[in-house]
């Protein structure tokens, strides 16, 4: 696979051939330690088809992570106070 990196709910994808593979890694800090036959050893599940077509949705750049699954977490916003008025008549 070449230096992009491209993830599938953070998790790791890896390309052999023309097809892509989803990994169980999720730390960048271990897949960039992982020689290219441990990576092998990682593959799982073929995604090549959701892939391609999230690749051509977004087009290709050098690092994704492609977020297809819904999460529980919150997204923190900062709110504004509206209609609160402080001291006066």
């Amino acid at each position: 696979m070449s230096r992009h990196y491209i993830r599938l709910d953070n998790r790791f994808v890896f390309k052999r051939g023309g097809k892509y593979y989803v990994t169980k890694v999720s730390k960048p800090s271990q897949w960039k330690k992982m020689t290219m036959k441990q990576k092998e050893g990682q593959m799982g599940k073929d995604v090549t088809s959701k892939i391609k077509l999230l690749l051509k949705k977004h087009g290709s750049k050098s690092n994704m992570n492609f977020k297809t699954k819904l999460t529980n977490r919150r997204i923190k916003t900062k709110r504004k106070r509206i209609g609160v008025k402080k001291g006066g008549s």
